[in-house]
């Protein structure tokens, strides 16, 4: 029999419940014992079981050298940094907070990349100090790198940031990072005046060792990662680099975040289909063989690592008519998953417990915040009898919202747990309270 991790709802059990790992969440929310809401709940089991999934399907990619990397930008939660580190995972980082905390956690610079339009003096002493790979996203980007380097006696050890020029037309334009006009990276066709100041400087103050290209986040189109991988390639052709090593291509693939959707909509709603791990390598695989044998592929595949990995768990607080809309306020809200108010984003919303035989009705399922935009989703088909203090869970929300949550109406983040290795709760973060709030300022 096969042990199941992640999320999912029992279907050899009659009750239809739903579980994370071997244990349903009505149990883990019994152990508990009445938990404030919302809360989060991460399977470390899935997150382990992807980030191994894709160090397995890279192997096909043989005899080209690859290693994964992980956006902290997704979810820095700390047990996740330790589950990378020991699965030998690089950390792609975009501020100095995040670079700090990944050489806290004992990762090497070497397996740390330092990215961003717009880095701090801060952060590029600490990266060229370190000896962390640094992207260069443009001419002014070089030239406090080089600053640093001369004031530190170092070698800042670098890659440049690549702009091909390509998106997929099916992600929103707030995920687009390699379009004509994205702030992110040097166009491919004006890299000259970034070489020059390279090659004038090389060997004394900086060593460039490859070239980094990320095209968004929820990507389902693999055709514009070859593409991209296929205009990449062309720039190992120079011999003005002794030094060029890497290959580094960034962009989150998709997840199918509608794979309960049929639960939920009056319609059923015809499949989309999502790349799979084996779809991404098996299509980037022949572009790849024009490299060297001396290049070395990195992987950073975004949110597919994380997102399936934790679900938010919310209670009702009540159900309200407003014209012709039935409104569900729940005590979840865009401050802990923001991406359905900011990118209008698909996220699963479904009860905890059997409610197959219940009529159901649509709802906007709405949050407390202050805000017109606070929803988490619309037109859900939910049980009629949904009442204040039954739970809802909010599926796949381990990308891009614990990260981005916020304080808003002096709301306090929510707890963070875990099941351990024997099915035990293990917390992960607190839930923060007023006085966490109040900390930083200066009270008379």
């Amino acid at each position: 029999m096969t042990t199941k991790h992640g999320f999912y709802y029992n279907d050899d059990d009659d009750d239809d419940r739903l579980y994370m790992d071997q244990t349903s969440v009505t149990q883990i929310i019994e152990r508990l014992s009445e938990p404030p809401t919302p809360f989060v709940l991460y399977s470390l089991k899935q997150f382990s079981h992807n980030v191994h999934a894709y160090q397995h399907a890279l192997t096909e990619l043989a005899p080209l050298r690859c290693r994964l990397s992980y956006s902290m930008k997704a979810n820095y939660n700390p047990h996740l940094l330790t589950i990378l580190k020991s699965s030998a995972v690089m950390l792609t980082t975009v501020s100095g907070g995040e670079m700090q905390l990944a050489l806290s956690t004992g990762f090497e610079p070497s397996s740390i990349i330092y990215n961003g339009n717009g880095k701090t003096d801060e952060s590029i002493r600490m990266a060229v100090e370190a000896g962390v790979l640094l992207n260069v996203d443009s001419l002014f980007d070089l030239e406090v790198i080089l600053r640093y380097a001369h004031q530190l006696n170092k070698i800042a050890n670098v890659l440049i940031r690549v702009n091909p020029n390509l998106s997929d037309s099916n992600i929103h334009a707030y995920n687009t990072t390699a379009s004509a006009t994205s702030k992110f990276g040097t166009n491919i066709d004006e890299l000259e005046s970034i070489y020059t100041i390279i090659e004038k400087n090389h060997d004394k103050w900086i060593r460039l060792y490859g070239f980094h290209c990320h095209l968004g986040s929820t990507i389902s189109n693999t055709r514009v990662i070859v593409t991209c991988i296929e205009r990449l390639v062309k720039l190992f052709d120079t011999k003005r680099f002794p030094h060029l090593r890497f290959l580094n291509i960034g962009g989150g693939l998709n997840i199918d975040y509608k794979r309960y959707a049929n639960r939920t909509l009056n319609q059923p709603e015809e499949h989309i289909s999502i790349p799979t791990i084996e779809d991404y390598i098996h299509a980037i695989k022949q572009p790849l063989e024009k490299l060297s044998d001396s290049i070395e592929l990195i992987v950073e595949p975004g949110r597919s690592l994380i997102a399936n990995a934790c679900l938010l768990i919310t209670r009702v607080l009540g159900q309200k008519q407003t014209g012709s809309i039935r409104q569900l306020v729940v005590d979840a809200s865009m401050t802990e998953c923001i991406r359905p108010a900011l990118y209008q984003a698909y996220h699963h919303i479904d009860t905890i417990v059997p409610s197959s035989n219940k009529e159901r009705i649509p709802y906007d399922i709405v949050g407390p915040v202050c805000e017109s935009g606070d929803f988490l989703g619309k037109q859900r088909y939910l049980p009629e009898t949904l009442e204040r203090g039954n739970f809802l869970a909010v599926f796949d929300v381990g990308a891009y919202c614990s990260s981005m949550s916020s304080n808003y109406n002096m709301r306090p983040r929510p707890a963070e747990y875990a099941l351990d290795e024997h099915e035990n709760i293990k917390i992960l973060r607190k839930r923060e309270t007023n006085e966490d709030l109040l900390r930083t300022y200066y009270i008379e």
